[in-house]
């Protein structure tokens, strides 16, 4: 019931063989006969990464006597904090295996972590419940508001569940009704979220920034932008001062829409009212001058964020990234990869694919296929993505047989291929004169389980017509109206 990723990852931190003691390099800080781990509590909670905490939970769990529910909640707490649930959740049941029992602290971590998981365990959360108030814990609001966030998917049972508590004579607070909002704003259910707004109202129960964030955030999603606009004029009327994140998100509607000057004016608010930008800020920022082609200017956004101590990560550097490859200068788009190598970040699958279609694109194909080759060697996943970006060039520049080759390995392989990849390599045998290979694959669409677009039978269509065979062009035409693709055809 809980994904297998975070097992194997503690069982590998837990269970070290004997015969193969971490090096000092590695676990540098947790050797029990030099520290006490109460020092590490204490002094150094706020430094650990993840590796290091289940480095210190494993020479927790091994010490005499077993540490107290209390030092463990403070371990588990900084976990937590890295939004790491998964592996809190499976902390806990090793806790639970050795006997450690938990104490109203933990049970909260651990109903918050398995309603924000990877995989929201909301029926597990509430079985948990039960299993908290026979431990003699009565849930408090903390807990419930916890619970209520599991409802993300299931909005329309939130208030129903809000209902509920009060008929159990709990008094809803601010955090509560927040966490409604956010639930109702995050399933698209705006205008319940609306609703719980304008009930706080009437019930007396002041909105804090938060409460406007979450609303706001809602209704940009949806391009409500005159009511979030509204939502800012009244938070200012009532003396409530917008934060970061309630910057964050007007910058990013701001982008999203294409207004990058007024993204800008935002910003320059920000500061003008000594709120900090963080990295989400600069991100949008950016983001935002390289749609709008301004890319030198959003190079130097990237380094006047750095001079403000404001560390770049992965999403910046692909967003310049993206940004140089779209046009048409990947030479800069790889300095750019280059810079983030030395600073120690890692590439991901996305960074790697916008590098190899903006080789592509500029027709540089040795190149694109030794980014590919690096790619492979750092490790880093290929995806549909990858080979539908090869295999596209491959067809632009005329070399369809080694096209195919790839294309029936991928058809070998596990690798989940689309209608994307068939339009790809139907366009690339019409253009090398292969019309009833084409034709070929076309008729095998369907018993392959995959459902041609209104670009696969464009693609067909046009080449067809291209090579004078008009009649199979008019029935492909009317099994495309039969389709209901007529309408797109036509766009």
């Amino acid at each position: 019931m809980i994904r297998s990723w975070p097992k194997r990852f503690v069982h590998r931190n837990l269970h070290w063989k004997k015969a193969n003691p971490p090096t000092s390099s590695r676990r540098r800080a947790f050797s029990c006969a030099t520290h006490d781990y109460r020092n590490k509590l204490r002094n150094e909670l706020h430094d650990l990464n993840l590796d290091d905490a289940i480095g210190l939970f494993r020479v927790m769990i091994r010490s005499h006597p077993l540490p107290s529910i209390i030092d463990l909640s403070r371990l588990l707490t900084a976990i937590a904090k890295m939004k790491k649930f998964d592996v809190v959740i499976s902390l806990c049941q090793e806790m639970e295996r050795l006997g450690i029992s938990h104490n109203m602290y933990t049970c909260n971590i651990l109903i918050n972590s398995l309603t924000r998981s990877s995989h929201s365990h909301l029926f597990l959360a509430l079985s948990f419940l039960g299993k908290m108030i026979k431990l003699g814990y009565a849930p408090d609001l903390v807990t419930l508001s916890s619970l209520l966030n599991g409802f993300r998917e299931v909005s329309d049972d939130a208030m129903s569940f809000v209902n509920r508590i009060e008929e159990m004579g709990y008094k809803p607070n601010v955090v509560i009704y927040n966490t409604l909002i956010d639930v109702h704003c995050r399933s698209g259910s705006v205008n319940d979220a609306l609703k719980v707004f304008d009930e706080m109202r009437r019930k007396g129960i002041t909105r804090s920034v938060v409460t406007y964030n979450a609303m706001i955030r809602g209704l940009c999603k949806l391009g409500r932008w005159s009511e979030a606009d509204e939502l800012v004029s009244d938070m200012m009327e009532k003396r409530i001062h917008p934060n970061v994140i309630t910057f964050s998100v007007l910058i990013d509607a701001c982008v999203k829409e294409g207004n990058v000057l007024e993204a800008k004016e935002l910003y320059k608010e920000m500061i003008r009212r000594s709120v900090v930008p963080d990295i989400r800020i600069y991100n949008s920022l950016i983001n935002g001058l390289c749609m709008d082609g301004r890319l030198d200017e959003a190079r130097k956004m990237l380094d006047f964020m750095v001079s403000m101590g404001c560390v770049p990560n992965v999403v910046t550097y692909n967003t310049l990234i993206k940004g140089f490859c779209k046009s048409k200068r990947a030479h800069d788009g790889m300095k750019l990869f280059c810079e983030m190598t030395h600073k120690g970040l890692r590439g991901d699958t996305f960074t790697y694919n916008t590098l190899i279609h903006g080789y592509c694109q500029v027709g540089k194909f040795s190149v694109a296929q030794k980014v590919m080759r690096r790619m492979s060697e750092s490790r880093v996943p290929r995806d549909i993505i990858t080979f539908n970006i090869l295999l596209d060039c491959l067809c632009d520049i005329g070399k369809i047989e080694k096209a195919l080759t790839i294309f029936r390995d991928m058809e070998k392989s596990e690798m989940g291929y689309d209608i994307f990849t068939y339009n790809i390599i139907i366009h690339g045998m019409y253009k090398a004169g292969k019309v009833e290979d084409a034709m070929e694959l076309f008729c095998s669409l369907k018993l392959k389980g995959v459902k041609p677009d209104v670009v696969t039978y464009r693609t067909m269509i046009s080449g067809l017509c291209r090579k004078g065979l008009r009649h199979d062009a008019d029935v492909l035409y009317r099994q495309m109206t039969e389709d209901e693709f007529l309408l797109l055809y036509n766009l």
